[in-house]
């Protein structure tokens, strides 16, 4: 009996902290939802594939300049033990942003011809315009930085509530450009937000500790370094991953139409970005909670597996919801122009569904303190993705581009699932196991209906389908969990 409470408990809490977490990234992606819609109405597909090709250069650009510091560093200062040593550890960050932004900031401006010759190779124009991105990746580093303080201080509530005035600022400082300026304001607009959001981190880091630098100090560069060289594999991990980002636009462009891209990034941002509320929680909550008990096999394999269980209870009803109303959500959301990412939205829905399971799981190595293991492992899936994603679109056009997102979360599933098993022992127990087999059934059937029966059996069946879905995922959260009873309680509904 007092296992079953134990169980009930984490669960409880894991559940709280998903729904605290996914309660202030509903509202930044409710804002997302009204600026991706007016900008759909100003700049169009193209519009949208500009915007894709400038975030994918400025994200890389600090991926590879940024010394794993807003990972590293959370950890570094979470350790110190007083006020004094947090202040100038703090110094330290700051120090190292400061230098990070300026080399980000001159490799956006000196790379300029090579990156954006990738994009735009008989534009000479065009492709200068890439090094107009150096403000954005100065302005990513720093912070990076800012953000990285408020985790390391555990305060969970400045980073909620930056979060959200961040979310409200991009959707002010962005839309005026669009409505204005058409495709010239996407630079402007895109460098403005994001400066903003560097300075609103600031108003919020410094009244806790006043902005202090030594950008000429060996001193801070030595105290520093340590930091940076537990970082390194996660660079490495992050210029990967945003390579791939940046090197997929880039084929689509060359090999389909800057039409198809904009409708990419239409429907990546539709299935993946919104549905991905769900994992708001992991690095803040299910992390720690994982490394604390890295050292116990069975705690370690009990706690993976209820981040799995309430991650599959919560998407999967979701998920089944977004691809029967895809065709309402994408016009309200967007403009009928979009109207081709549906097929591939619906394609990318088990990329999102198997997600929930190997997200969990791939916590494991950096739990355990082995950084190259997944360095190892974000490499080979970011190689394999890219792989399978451009082959399926050259194949079957759009829906193949979102069935190549499955494929490759398949793939990323099958590579971790047997890699990790074998070294650490992690095992799916059966529950867990069966109520994934359900809910993946359920989904698989929404998403033939919703490719291929018409109109009125699509709504008719995916609704029927929706509401198994959510009988099974509400039977079990009832089950298995206080919180129900306790929201129903409160409802006056018991």
């Amino acid at each position: 009996m007092n296992e079953v409470r134990q169980s009930e408990t984490a669960l409880d809490h894991v559940l709280k902290y998903t729904g605290i977490f996914g309660g202030v990234q509903g509202l930044m992606i409710l804002m997302s939802i009204v600026r991706n819609k007016l900008a759909s109405h100003f700049l169009g597909p193209v519009g949208f594939a500009m915007i894709a090709i400038y975030q994918s250069v400025a994200e890389f650009v600090n991926s590879t300049t940024n010394c794993g510091i807003p990972f590293s560093s959370v950890r570094e200062l979470a350790e110190r033990s007083s006020d004094s040593e947090d202040a100038q550890f703090i110094a330290v960050i700051r120090t190292w942003c400061l230098w990070t932004a300026a080399v980000g900031a001159l490799l956006c401006v000196a790379g300029a011809p090579l990156l954006g010759g990738w994009f735009f190779p008989e534009d000479d124009v065009n492709r200068w315009t890439i090094a107009l991105l150096a403000p954005m990746v100065a302005a990513l580093s720093v912070t990076g930085g800012e953000i990285s303080i408020l985790k390391g201080l555990r305060r969970v509530k400045r980073v909620a509530s930056v979060s959200a005035v961040g979310a409200l600022s991009t959707f002010c400082l962005t839309v005026p450009f669009f409505w204005g300026m058409g495709m010239q304001g996407i630079l402007l607009a895109l460098n403005c937000s994001t400066v903003a959001i560097t300075a609103i981190h600031l108003a919020f880091t410094i009244p806790l500790y006043p902005y202090r630098v030594r950008p000429f100090s060996v001193a801070v560069f030595h105290q520093g370094w340590d930091m940076v060289r537990i970082g390194l594999p996660y660079v490495l991990a992050a210029i990967a991953g945003s390579g791939v980002a940046m090197a997929l636009p880039a084929l689509m462009k060359k090999y389909g139409t800057m039409e198809d891209l904009g409708h990419y990034r239409a429907a990546y941002g539709l299935m993946v970005t919104y549905a991905g509320i769900v994992f708001t929680a992991f690095e803040a909550d299910y992390f720690p909670r994982l490394s604390s008990v890295n050292r116990d096999r069975e705690l370690r394999n009990q706690t993976i597996n209820q981040q799995i269980r309430i991650c599959v209870l919560l998407i999967a009803p979701l998920l089944i919801a977004m691809i029967v109303g895809m065709p309402v959500i994408v016009r309200l959301l967007t403009t009928e122009e979009f109207l081709p990412a549906v097929p591939m939205a619906i394609c990318a829905s088990f990329y999102m569904f198997l997600r929930a399971i190997t997200t969990p799981i791939g916590y494991t190595a950096l739990a355990c303190g082995e950084s190259r293991l997944f360095l190892l492992m974000e490499i080979i899936y970011d190689v394999v993705s890219l792989g399978l994603i451009f082959f399926c679109y050259k194949a079957w056009g759009l829906a193949g581009a979102g069935t190549g997102l499955s494929l490759s979360a398949l793939f990323d599933l099958l590579l971790i699932g047997f890699t990790y098993g074998h070294r650490y022992g992690f095992r799916l127990n059966p529950s867990t196991s069966f109520l994934a087999f359900q809910q993946a059934l359920l989904l698989g059937v929404a998403v033939f209906v919703c490719l291929y029966l018409t109109s009125w059996w699509r709504w008719l069946l995916g609704l029927l389908l929706l509401a198994v879905s959510l009988r099974r995922s509400y039977v079990i959260l009832v089950a298995e969990t206080t919180i129900i009873a306790k929201i129903r309680r409160r409802l006056k509904l018991h």
